[in-house]
């Protein structure tokens, strides 16, 4: 898609170029008559080489290295999973689309498109992409917790089901029908995983048919959909969603206000190390962890010094002490409280002492 949108918009800039062709089925059609039933496809029996445009003799060679090697993948893709026969055809619009504007907004010729060229070509071949003078390595950026902690995943789940029912060919998604079962988090307390279901209908059978999906996140981002009439295929999340959920376009408000009330309420600053991060929000019934908070909650000490858990203070879990620590008895260094309210290298949790 770069290579025909430089083509169409910056041709006449390539000093040096090659013609790119694909072929295309030759055959007469004649549509049938309004009386007469649908034909079957016949397989084509004669082809034509087309012309789509010029390009960058090393661009166009990595090109089409690319695409013997992505021929495999592509033929698992349509074999496995019958649902989105026009996912690819929806794909290709957007990214046609992207393609353009970056070519027009970027001189032709320039040092911007020149460097993201580089980049494709090693981003194919599965290498590194070249830096800037002075850039960091790229590395997953740190999301405002307001995105992974406050965030209104059914709206998410429905959003994305939604944007893949576009592309089903037999069966319609029942708008608004996305329903939350289960919602999984990795160690650092990121989502991992979501279950839901949502209802559709279909032209063989109109009443509402309820389907499951699953969600599968990596490093805290929607990476997967798992429908379950194919439930080992991944189905490629829309990227325009995925950017707007790490922005914190799904952001609950409510969340976030029931949030801010809660801190304003009587409670302590209890800051989390990563390996107790997950067992800290999702502590399982009857754990250590539990009894760890109902201790915070109920001891004499926290309850009637108010300077402990006030706006200048914090409490520290020592995760080197609480796998051997004994619920039942004193703190014994498990905890440590520090003036300030930053948790350095940890994650900032505000525990009511009235949940």
């Amino acid at each position: 898609m770069y290579l025909e949108a430089y083509s169409r918009h910056c041709g006449a800039s390539l000093t040096n170029k090659v013609e790119m062709t694909t072929q295309v089925c030759a055959d007469d059609f004649t549509p049938p008559l309004p009386n007469e039933p649908p034909r079957r496809p016949q397989a084509c029996m004669t082809w034509k080489t087309v012309s789509l445009g010029y390009a960058d003799p090393a661009l166009y060679a990595a090109k089409r290295r690319f695409d013997a090697e992505q021929s495999v993948n592509q033929f698992k893709d349509l074999a496995g999973s019958m649902k989105n026969l026009m996912r690819p055809a929806i794909d290709v619009a957007e990214v046609t689309s992207d393609m353009d504007a970056l070519v027009r907004l970027n001189a032709c010729v320039g040092p911007g498109l020149r460097r993201f060229q580089e980049n494709l070509v090693l981003f194919s071949m599965g290498k590194q992409p070249l830096l800037l003078p002075g850039a960091s390595p790229v590395t997953p950026s740190t999301q405002p917790p307001g995105v992974l902690a406050d965030s209104d995943y059914n709206r998410l789940v429905e959003d994305l089901v939604a944007d893949q029912a576009k592309a089903w060919s037999f069966n319609r998604y029942v708008p608004g029908s996305t329903s939350l079962g289960i919602v999984a988090h990795d160690p650092r307390g990121q989502p991992a995983q979501i279950r839901a279901k949502y209802f559709f209908t279909s032209l063989a059978k109109p009443a509402r048919t309820q389907g499951s999906v699953i969600v599968s996140f990596t490093d805290g981002m929607p990476a997967c959909i798992y429908f379950s009439d194919a439930p080992s295929t991944c189905q490629t999340p829309n990227r325009r969603i995925v950017s707007k959920y790490s922005s914190g376009g799904y952001v609950d408000q409510k969340a976030v206000q029931a949030k801010a009330q809660a801190e304003a309420s009587e409670g302590m600053v209890v800051c989390i190390p990563d390996d107790l991060f997950a067992d800290w929000k999702n502590p399982p019934p009857g754990s250590k962890m539990v009894a760890f908070q109902r201790r915070l909650r109920a001891d004499s000490f926290f309850v009637g010094h108010s300077e402990v858990h006030d706006e200048s203070t914090s409490i520290t879990l020592n995760s080197g002490i609480f796998p051997t620590w004994n619920p039942t008895g004193p703190f014994n260094g498990v905890i440590k409280i520090t003036d300030g309210t930053g948790c350095a290298g940890a994650h900032r949790e505000f525990l009511a002492l009235k949940p």
